[in-house]
C-alpha cells in the first residue's frame, strides 16, 4: 500500500505543490569528527555507491550510513576542492536516481538523517555550486521533509525513529518554521524518552554502541534547537545528562566499547566528542542496576560483567546470549573479550556472533541460554537472573545466576567473580546445579593482539599482551572437567572481522553441583 500511494505520481505532485523557502533558514554547523581516511577512500570510487555495488566501501560505512550520506562528514575532514566536487558530484546523483519515493532510501530513519546531513554541511558542500543545483536541493528536501512530516507516527522508536525526529526538527527549522509539526515531533521524542531511557540512564537495548548513537542523536537534536533559539526541551535535557555516566562505564581503557548485545567498539575520537559537546559532567558509574552492568575496577585492571536480562520486545533486535558473560582489560590493552558482532544483514553471522558459545561465560549442551531469532531478537528467553555486588577485605565481587537453561536441561548457571583488591587476580567460580550427564564448557575469548599457549599438560595458559606484560589462566584440577584447549575465535570490534582465539574448559554434570573455580593473575616479572 505505501509502495502505491508514496510512489504514485500524483503523491509527488501533491509534495511539489508545497512552498519551500529559496535557502535554508537555518545556519549549518556540525561539530563532530569526521575520518579524513575514509574521505580520501570514497575519492576514489568511481561508481558504485548507491548502488551498493563496490565491496571496497563496505568496512566504512554501512547501507544506512551511504543512503543517509553520513560520508559528507569524512569528506569534509579531507577538505580540499577535490572532496567538495566529490560531495556534490554524488548529491547530483542521489538526486537523478532517489529523488522520489523509494521504500529504502526514503525510510523514516534514512530520510531525517539525510535531511539533517544536508542542512549541517551545506555550507561546506555547496559553498561552490550553481544556483541551479542549490535549488533542486533545497526543493528535494521540502518534499522529503512533507512526506517525512506526513509519516510521523506515535510509535516510532529506537535509533530509526530518533533519526526521523532529528530530521523533521532539524528540516522543520530549516524550511519551514512550522511550529505545529516540530512541536508534535518533540511530544514524539519525549514519549520516545520516557520509553527508552532507563533510569540508571542505559538505553533500553542494553547495546553499549546504541548508547552512544542515541547519545550523539540527542545532542544533535538539542544543538539545532539551541541555534534556532527554540526551547530545549526539560526531558531532552535531563536524558542527555544521565546518559553520559552510563556511556563512561562502557568505555575499556583505549577508548572504546566493550561487546554486549551486538555492541562494537566505536571510534574513540567520537565517543570523546560526544562527551565534550554532551556538557555533562557526570562521573563513570559503577554499576547500571536497571540496564544490568556491573563495573569493577582495580589497580590497572577494568572488569565488565553483563548480570541483566534481554531486553523487551522490540527493543531486542540486537540482543545476544551472552548472559553473566564479561569482558576483563589491562590499562588500555584488551585481554578477555566478547565476540562482538559480525557484517550488516548477514543472519548465519548473527546467529554465531549473538550465540553463548561467542561470549567469555559458559555454555551448556553447545546450546544459547536464550533463544536468537535469526532476524534479529530473543525468542524463548530466561524468567530469572539475579545478581549481587559487594566487597571485602578490598576485593571486589559479583555474584549472579541465571536459569535460561532451567526449561530445557533444568540447570541453574551460577557465576561468582572476585576482583583482587591491587588488580593483578581475577578469580571466577562456576556452578552447574542440576541433573547429571549434561556437558558444558567455559570460554575466554581473546582480543586479536593477545598472544597465547598452553602449559602443564592443559591446566594453564600463558596470556601475552602487546606490550609484554603476561597473565596465566589456571583451572581447578577435577574429575568433572578436562584441560585447557585452545581453539580458535572471531573478534567483531569493527569491521573487518578479525582472526582470533579462545580458551575453552569442558566437563560434564555429576551427581553432585559441578564446580569450576579458575583464576587468570598476572605473570610477575621474574616468573
Amino acid at each position: 500500500m505505501r509502495a502505491f500511494v508514496y510512489g504514485n505520481p500524483i503523491y509527488r505532485a501533491l509534495l511539489n505543490r508545497r512552498p519551500c523557502p529559496e535557502k535554508f533558514l537555518l545556519p549549518p554547523g556540525d561539530s563532530w569528527p569526521g575520518n579524513a581516511a575514509a574521505g580520501q577512500k570514497l575519492l576514489g570510487v568511481q561508481s558504485g555507491l548507491f548502488e551498493y555495488e563496490s565491496g571496497e566501501i563496505r568496512p566504512v560505512w554501512n547501507r544506512k550510513e551511504i543512503l543517509s550520506h553520513s560520508w559528507l562528514r569524512d569528506l569534509r575532514a579531507v577538505g580540499t576542492e577535490a572532496a567538495k566536487k566529490k560531495a556534490l558530484t554524488l548529491i547530483e546523483k542521489w538526486l537523478a536516481q532517489h529523488d522520489s519515493w523509494h521504500e529504502e532510501s526514503w525510510a523514516p530513519g534514512v530520510l531525517g538523517e539525510r535531511l539533517a546531513n544536508w542542512i549541517r554541511f551545506y555550507d561546506f558542500y555547496c559553498a561552490t555550486a550553481d544556483p541551479d543545483f542549490s535549488a533542486r536541493l533545497i526543493s528535494s528536501a521540502a518534499r522529503q521533509w512533507f512526506h517525512l512530516s506526513r509519516c510521523l507516527r506515535r510509535d516510532l522508536m529506537g535509533e530509526e525513529g530518533l533519526c526521523a525526529i532529528k530530521g523533521i526538527i532539524t528540516a522543520g527549522l530549516a524550511l519551514a518554521k512550522n511550529d505545529q509539526v516540530i512541536d508534535t515531533a518533540v511530544e514524539t521524542l519525549k514519549r520516545l524518552l520516557f520509553a527508552e531511557i532507563l533510569s540508571d540512564g542505559g538505553h533500553i537495548s542494553r547495546n553499549p554502541y546504541l548508547q552512544f548513537q542515541v547519545l550523539r542523536h540527542l545532542i544533535d537534536i538539542r544543538s539545532v534547537m539551541a541555534a534556532a533559539k527554540y526551547d530545549v526541551p526539560h526531558e531532552l535535557a535531563t536524558a542527555i545528562e544521565r546518559m553520559v555516566p552510563a556511556l563512561k562505564l562502557f568505555r575499556h581503557g583505549d577508548g572504546g566499547l566493550a561487546l554486549f548485545n551486538g555492541s562494537s567498539e566505536g571510534s574513540p575520537l567520537e565517543i570523546d566528542a560526544a562527551l565534550t559537546l554532551s556538557g555533562a559532567r557526570g562521573r563513570v558509574l559503577r554499576r547500571l542496576p536497571h540496564t544490568g552492568y556491573e563495573r569493577l575496577t582495580a589497580g590497572r585492571s577494568l572488569l565488565l560483567v553483563d548480570v541483566g536480562t534481554p531486553p523487551p520486545r522490540p527493543y531486542d533486535r540486537t540482543a545476544h546470549a551472552g548472559l553473566l558473560s564479561f569482558e576483563f582489560s589491562v590499562g588500555k590493552e584488551r585481554l578477555i573479550v566478547n565476540c562482538g558482532t559480525g557484517p550488516e544483514n548477514d543472519s548465519e553471522w548473527r546467529m554465531a556472533m549473538a550465540s553463548t558459545a561467542a561470549h567469555s561465560t559458559l555454555n551448556l549442551r553447545d546450546t544459547n541460554a536464550c533463544e536468537i531469532l535469526p532476524d534479529g531478537g530473543i525468542g524463548h528467553r530466561p524468567k530469572r537472573i539475579s545478581a549481587q555486588r559487594y566487597e571485602q577485605d578490598g576485593a571486589h565481587y559479583v555474584e549472579a545466576e541465571h536459569n535460561g537453561y532451567e526449561s530445557k536441561f533444568r540447570v541453574i548457571h551460577y557465576r561468582a567473580l572476585c576482583l583482587a583488591s591491587e588488580g593483578t587476580e581475577l578469580h571466577g567460580r562456576e556452578v552447574l546445579s542440576g541433573p547429571p550427564g549434561k556437558d558444558f564448557a567455559v570460554r575466554w575469548h581473546l582480543h586479536p593482539s593477545v598472544q597465547a599457549s598452553l602449559g602443564r599438560g592443559g591446566q594453564t595458559a600463558l596470556l601475552r599482551l602487546p606490550s609484554g606484560n603476561g597473565w596465566r589462566l589456571r583451572v581447578n584440577n577435577s574429575n568433572h572437567i578436562g584441560g585447557l584447549s585452545l581453539e580458535p575465535s572471531v573478534y567483531g570490534g569493527g569491521l573487518p572481522l578479525r582472526r582470533s582465539l579462545q580458551i575453552k574448559v569442558s566437563g560434564r554434570t555429576q551427581e553432585d553441583p559441578a564446580v569450576v573455580s579458575w583464576l587468570l593473575a598476572r605473570e610477575k616479572k621474574d616468573e
